[in-house]
């Protein structure tokens, strides 16, 4: 075929025919990179495809014409973490001994619901009936257990109306969810002794449980998170911000970097009566 015999429409049409053949062999090309990448590497970078509808009306005419762009916005997953450790953090609160001149840290806790119901380690706790509760914003506020779960060893306390001090508080409740985890879901735990601090993980198991009476019992999310960042009442999020699973001396005996799925938080019922400040 002789290139300077053709004409223009022949040309066009040729080079209509390289575009074509040139995408698709970029496309297989990356898809082909992506499948070699290492799992790092796209367990850390999600792709969201935004969908732009405009209406353009040219001057002087009653139709308008509809044109649709199509953008990919890359969003990374460090930015997913931040986002979610900054959503949970109010839900996290400190357990302090009810002694007020020298209290002492026992352990951490979640923040149930917005009546101030907070779920611990029952191992952080021991044989007190009551705690005072540090809030993120500094806020004091003196919590008295109201049950406790021998299955998954978890204390739930109901906190008093006001703070310490005699002022109103607002608690944000953190958000539960039992489902949708999976093994080598990205996972974090946060600690939080004096300032927040987060490890970073992935689920490595997933521990189903019974009771003595055959009945199910919530799982145990064993992570590969080091135990020494792992907190008696620590908790274990995704990367929505939402509380999948709390440390407590049941999944500890299993794992130092278990956790007690969240199943066992929203199963609970929360008490009809809150207790009065003391």
């Amino acid at each position: 075929m002789d290139i300077e015999r053709l004409s223009k429409s022949q040309i066009i049409l040729l080079t209509l025919l390289v575009s074509f053949v040139t995408s698709i062999a970029t496309g297989i090309v990356t898809v082909s990179l992506m499948e070699q990448a290492p799992p790092s590497i796209s367990q850390s970078v999600n792709r969201i495809v935004e969908r732009t509808v405009e209406k353009v009306v040219p001057s002087g005419q009653s139709a308008a014409t509809i044109i649709t762009r199509e953008k990919t916005v890359v969003v990374k997953e460090s930015d997913l973490i931040s986002e979610a450790v900054a959503q949970t953090t109010p839900s996290i609160v400190r357990l302090y001994t009810g002694n007020t001149e020298m209290p002492v840290l026992m352990g951490l806790g979640i923040v149930l619901d917005a009546s101030g119901l907070i779920a611990s380690d029952t191992e952080a706790l021991g044989d007190s009936a009551d705690a005072i509760i540090e809030f993120q914003d500094g806020s004091h506020v003196r919590a008295f257990v109201t049950s406790r779960d021998r299955d998954s060893n978890l204390a739930f306390l109901q906190s008093a109306t006001t703070t310490t001090d005699g002022k109103p508080f607002v608690s944000k409740p953190a958000v539960l969810v039992a489902g949708s985890i999976n093994l080598g879901q990205t996972v974090i735990a946060l600690v939080n002794k004096s300032r927040v601090r987060i490890a970073q993980g992935i689920i490595t198991d997933i521990i189903p449980r019974k009771s003595p009476e055959s009945s199910a019992l919530p799982d145990i999310i064993e992570t590969n998170i080091p135990g020494e960042s792992v907190m008696p009442g620590g908790v274990l999020i995704n990367i929505d911000g939402e509380i999948i699973g709390i440390s407590t001396s049941a999944s500890r005996m299993q794992s130092s970097g278990a956790f007690v799925s969240s199943s066992a938080l929203i199963k609970h019922p929360a008490p009809a009566d809150k207790p009065a400040q003391q």
